[in-house]
Protein backbone atom coordinates (compact mmCIF):
# COMPACT_ATOMS: atom_id res chain seq x y z
CA UNK A 1 0.00 0.00 0.00
CA UNK A 2 1.21 3.42 -0.79
CA UNK A 3 0.50 6.34 1.47
CA UNK A 4 0.39 9.98 0.59
CA UNK A 5 0.90 12.78 3.02
CA UNK A 6 -0.76 16.03 2.32
CA UNK A 7 -3.18 18.56 3.61
CA UNK A 8 -5.93 16.04 4.24
CA UNK A 9 -3.77 13.57 6.12
CA UNK A 10 -2.80 9.99 5.38
CA UNK A 11 -4.55 8.26 2.43
CA UNK A 12 -4.13 4.56 1.64
CA UNK A 13 -4.17 3.19 -1.95
CA UNK A 14 -4.92 -0.43 -2.64
CA UNK A 15 -2.41 -2.31 -4.78
CA UNK A 16 -4.37 -4.44 -7.28
CA UNK A 17 -1.35 -5.99 -9.00
CA UNK A 18 -1.53 -9.32 -7.07
CA UNK A 19 -5.27 -9.57 -7.83
CA UNK A 20 -4.65 -9.09 -11.55
CA UNK A 21 -1.88 -11.69 -11.45
CA UNK A 22 -4.25 -14.26 -9.92
CA UNK A 23 -6.97 -13.49 -12.47
CA UNK A 24 -4.53 -13.91 -15.37
CA UNK A 25 -3.34 -17.27 -14.00
CA UNK A 26 -6.97 -18.45 -13.67
CA UNK A 27 -7.70 -17.27 -17.22
CA UNK A 28 -4.75 -19.25 -18.58
CA UNK A 29 -5.82 -22.36 -16.65
CA UNK A 30 -9.36 -22.16 -18.05
CA UNK A 31 -8.05 -21.58 -21.57
CA UNK A 32 -5.94 -24.74 -21.34
CA UNK A 33 -8.55 -26.95 -19.63
CA UNK A 34 -11.58 -26.01 -21.78
CA UNK A 35 -10.39 -27.72 -25.01
CA UNK A 36 -9.60 -30.85 -23.01
CA UNK A 37 -13.16 -30.97 -21.69
CA UNK A 38 -14.57 -30.78 -25.23
CA UNK A 39 -13.01 -34.09 -26.26
CA UNK A 40 -15.42 -36.93 -27.02
CA UNK A 41 -15.67 -39.79 -24.59
CA UNK A 42 -16.70 -43.18 -25.88
CA UNK A 43 -19.56 -44.66 -23.91
CA UNK A 44 -20.78 -48.20 -24.37
CA UNK A 45 -24.54 -48.15 -23.92
CA UNK A 46 -26.09 -51.52 -23.13
CA UNK A 47 -28.42 -52.90 -25.76
CA UNK A 48 -32.14 -52.97 -25.15
CA UNK A 49 -33.23 -56.27 -23.70
CA UNK A 50 -35.94 -58.05 -25.61
CA UNK A 51 -38.76 -59.01 -23.27
CA UNK A 52 -41.22 -61.69 -24.24
CA UNK A 53 -44.69 -60.81 -23.04
CA UNK A 54 -46.97 -63.55 -21.85
CA UNK A 55 -49.37 -64.63 -24.61
CA UNK A 56 -52.48 -63.72 -22.61
CA UNK A 57 -51.68 -59.99 -22.60
CA UNK A 58 -54.10 -58.13 -24.83
CA UNK A 59 -54.35 -54.52 -25.89
CA UNK A 60 -58.06 -54.49 -25.03
CA UNK A 61 -59.24 -51.55 -22.99
CA UNK A 62 -60.93 -52.26 -19.68
CA UNK A 63 -64.05 -50.25 -18.87
CA UNK A 64 -65.53 -50.39 -15.37
CA UNK A 65 -69.18 -49.34 -15.32
CA UNK A 66 -71.06 -48.54 -12.11
CA UNK A 67 -74.84 -48.13 -12.19
CA UNK A 68 -77.30 -46.44 -9.86
CA UNK A 69 -78.46 -49.94 -8.84
CA UNK A 70 -74.94 -50.56 -7.41
CA UNK A 71 -74.07 -53.02 -10.16
CA UNK A 72 -70.44 -53.20 -11.30
CA UNK A 73 -69.47 -54.29 -14.81
CA UNK A 74 -65.97 -54.94 -16.15
CA UNK A 75 -66.41 -54.45 -19.88
CA UNK A 76 -69.66 -56.39 -20.35
CA UNK A 77 -69.30 -58.85 -17.47
CA UNK A 78 -71.04 -58.20 -14.19
CA UNK A 79 -68.77 -58.47 -11.15
CA UNK A 80 -69.70 -58.63 -7.48
CA UNK A 81 -68.51 -55.60 -5.49
CA UNK A 82 -66.65 -57.86 -3.05
CA UNK A 83 -64.65 -59.51 -5.85
CA UNK A 84 -63.84 -56.31 -7.75
CA UNK A 85 -60.35 -55.78 -6.33
CA UNK A 86 -59.31 -59.39 -6.92
CA UNK A 87 -60.69 -59.37 -10.47
CA UNK A 88 -58.84 -56.14 -11.31
CA UNK A 89 -55.57 -57.57 -10.02
CA UNK A 90 -56.07 -60.68 -12.19
CA UNK A 91 -56.78 -58.63 -15.30
CA UNK A 92 -53.90 -56.17 -14.90
CA UNK A 93 -51.17 -58.37 -13.44
CA UNK A 94 -49.52 -59.04 -16.84
CA UNK A 95 -50.24 -55.70 -18.48
CA UNK A 96 -47.81 -52.89 -18.96
CA UNK A 97 -50.50 -50.27 -19.41
CA UNK A 98 -52.33 -49.95 -16.10
CA UNK A 99 -55.14 -47.76 -17.46
CA UNK A 100 -58.81 -48.33 -16.68
CA UNK A 101 -61.79 -46.36 -17.96
CA UNK A 102 -64.49 -45.56 -15.41
CA UNK A 103 -68.08 -45.09 -16.53
CA UNK A 104 -70.38 -43.93 -13.74
CA UNK A 105 -74.14 -43.59 -13.94
CA UNK A 106 -74.96 -39.89 -13.36
CA UNK A 107 -77.72 -40.97 -10.96
CA UNK A 108 -75.38 -43.20 -8.90
CA UNK A 109 -74.52 -42.32 -5.30
CA UNK A 110 -71.43 -40.09 -5.24
CA UNK A 111 -70.01 -41.76 -2.13
CA UNK A 112 -70.28 -45.18 -3.75
CA UNK A 113 -68.47 -43.88 -6.84
CA UNK A 114 -65.63 -42.61 -4.64
CA UNK A 115 -65.49 -46.02 -2.94
CA UNK A 116 -65.17 -47.67 -6.37
CA UNK A 117 -62.34 -45.29 -7.30
CA UNK A 118 -60.57 -46.12 -4.02
CA UNK A 119 -60.94 -49.84 -4.72
CA UNK A 120 -59.49 -49.39 -8.20
CA UNK A 121 -56.53 -47.40 -6.86
CA UNK A 122 -55.86 -49.92 -4.10
CA UNK A 123 -55.75 -52.65 -6.76
CA UNK A 124 -52.55 -51.09 -8.11
CA UNK A 125 -53.90 -49.30 -11.16
CA UNK A 126 -51.95 -46.18 -12.04
CA UNK A 127 -54.13 -44.36 -14.55
CA UNK A 128 -57.84 -43.73 -14.25
CA UNK A 129 -59.85 -42.20 -17.07
CA UNK A 130 -63.44 -41.13 -16.46
CA UNK A 131 -65.90 -41.43 -19.32
CA UNK A 132 -68.33 -38.53 -19.57
CA UNK A 133 -71.62 -38.22 -21.39
CA UNK A 134 -72.26 -35.66 -24.09
CA UNK A 135 -75.13 -33.22 -23.73
CA UNK A 136 -78.40 -35.11 -24.15
CA UNK A 137 -76.71 -38.53 -24.21
CA UNK A 138 -78.16 -41.20 -21.92
CA UNK A 139 -76.18 -43.53 -19.68
CA UNK A 140 -76.03 -47.05 -21.06
CA UNK A 141 -75.20 -50.31 -19.29
CA UNK A 142 -72.67 -52.31 -21.34
CA UNK A 143 -74.07 -55.23 -23.29
CA UNK A 144 -77.62 -53.92 -23.27
CA UNK A 145 -79.15 -52.60 -26.44
CA UNK A 146 -79.67 -48.90 -26.45
CA UNK A 147 -83.14 -47.54 -26.88
CA UNK A 148 -83.90 -46.66 -30.47
CA UNK A 149 -84.18 -42.94 -31.00
CA UNK A 150 -87.76 -41.81 -30.97
CA UNK A 151 -88.90 -39.63 -33.79
CA UNK A 152 -90.99 -36.60 -32.90
CA UNK A 153 -94.67 -36.90 -33.67
CA UNK A 154 -95.80 -35.30 -36.89
CA UNK A 155 -97.54 -31.95 -36.36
Amino acid sequence: MAMQLGKKGVQADMNVTPLIDILLVLLIIFMVVTPLMMMDHRVDVPKKAEVDLPPDVTAEQVVLTYTKDRAVYLNQNRVENTLLSKKLEEIFQNRRDKTIFLNFDPDANYGECVRIVDTVRNSGLEKLAIITLKEGEKFQIPGQASEPPTEPAAP
